[in-house]
C-alpha cells in the first residue's frame, strides 16, 4: 500500500501539471472565441444605414469596423463587443442602441471577421484607442459614450481612463480577468501565467467620466460580485451607479425593461437629444 501511494503522488503532480500547461496553451481560445470562416463570410445585413472602415493598427494589424448611423443622431457609441462572434453577430445588438438616437461605431477585435494581426493585450489597447480617434474625427468627446459588453469592458474601461468621454457604460463586466478566470478555474493558478488580465479595477479609477455598470445576479459568466467590485472601486467623485438586475444572466439584461429604461435615463441625462427638423 505504501509504495502505491509513491506511484500516485507522482501521477497526480504529473496530470496536475498537464492541466496547467493546457490552460497556458490554450487561454486564449478560451477567451476569445471568433466564428472563424462561418464569421469572416457571414454578410452585415441591417436595418440601418452604415460605412466600413479598414483601420491600420501597430504591429501590421487591420481592424475592420463598422459606423452604424442614425436619421437624427445625439452622438456616438464606441462599442466593444463580447468575446463570441464579430460584427456579423454583435452588429444587430450594437444596432439597438440607435433606438437612443445614437451612431454607433462597432469594431471587430483582432482576429474576428475581417480584423488580423497578432493579438496582445497592450495591442488591443492600442486597437482600442485607435478607434476612438476615428470616431474623435467626427463627434466631440463629449458626445462618444465608450460602450463595454463582457469582455469588451477591458477595451472600455483601459481607454476611459485615458480620454475624455461623455460617458462610459459597462455591461457584464468583471473587476479583472483573473478573477473570472479563478472563478472557472479555482484549482489553476492563473495569476501566474494568465497572459490577458484586462484590470478594470485599476483602469477605471483614471476616468472622470459619468458611469453606468449593469449586471444580473445569476450571471455564470462573469460573477455579479466581481462587477460590483468593479463599481465599488471607483473614485467617490466620479458620477457612478450600478443597475441590479435580480434574475439576470450574462446575456439577456436586454429583455428586463428595467435596463432599457435606466439606459434611457442615463443617456438623457448626459448626452442632450439633437433637435428635430
Amino acid at each position: 500500500m505504501e509504495n502505491l501511494f509513491w506511484y500516485i503522488i507522482p501521477a497526480a503532480i504529473a496530470i496536475y501539471l498537464v492541466i496547467c500547461l493546457f490552460y497556458y496553451l490554450l487561454q486564449e481560445r478560451l477567451i476569445f472565441v471568433p466564428l472563424g470562416r462561418k464569421d469572416i463570410d457571414a454578410p452585415v445585413t441591417l436595418g440601418s444605414d452604415f460605412d466600413e472602415y479598414f483601420l491600420e493598427g501597430i504591429e501590421g494589424g487591420s481592424i475592420h469596423a463598422i459606423h452604424i448611423k442614425t436619421k437624427s443622431s445625439r452622438g456616438c457609441v464606441l462599442y466593444f463587443h463580447g468575446n463570441t462572434g464579430g460584427i456579423s453577430r454583435w452588429g444587430a445588438i450594437a444596432e439597438e442602441l440607435t433606438t437612443f438616437g445614437f451612431d454607433v461605431f462597432l469594431p471587430d477585435y483582432r482576429g474576428y471577421g475581417k480584423s488580423r494581426g497578432p493579438r496582445t493585450e497592450e495591442i488591443l489597447y492600442s486597437d482600442a484607442l485607435m478607434c476612438y480617434n476615428k470616431v474623435r474625427e467626427h463627434y466631440a468627446e463629449s458626445q462618444i459614450c465608450i460602450y463595454g459588453r463582457s469582455l469588451g469592458s477591458g477595451m472600455a474601461s483601459w481607454l476611459a481612463g485615458r480620454s475624455q468621454p461623455g460617458a462610459v457604460v459597462l455591461e457584464t463586466p468583471y473587476n479583472n480577468l483573473i478573477e473570472v478566470a479563478r472563478h472557472h478555474s479555482r484549482i489553476i493558478p492563473v495569476k501566474f501565467f494568465l497572459r490577458f488580465t484586462f484590470r478594470n479595477d485599476i483602469h477605471l479609477i483614471s476616468t472622470r467620466a459619468p458611469v453606468l455598470i449593469a449586471h444580473g445576479t445569476k450571471d455564470k459568466i462573469v460573477p455579479y460580485k466581481s462587477g460590483l467590485r468593479l463599481f465599488q472601486g471607483v473614485k467617490s467623485e466620479v458620477r457612478a451607479e450600478m443597475l441590479t438586475i435580480p434574475g439576470g444572466h450574462h446575456g439577456d439584461l436586454n429583455g428586463f425593461p428595467v435596463f432599457r429604461s435606466t439606459l434611457e435615463r442615463f443617456f438623457n441625462r448626459y448626452f442632450p437629444k439633437a433637435e428635430q427638423g
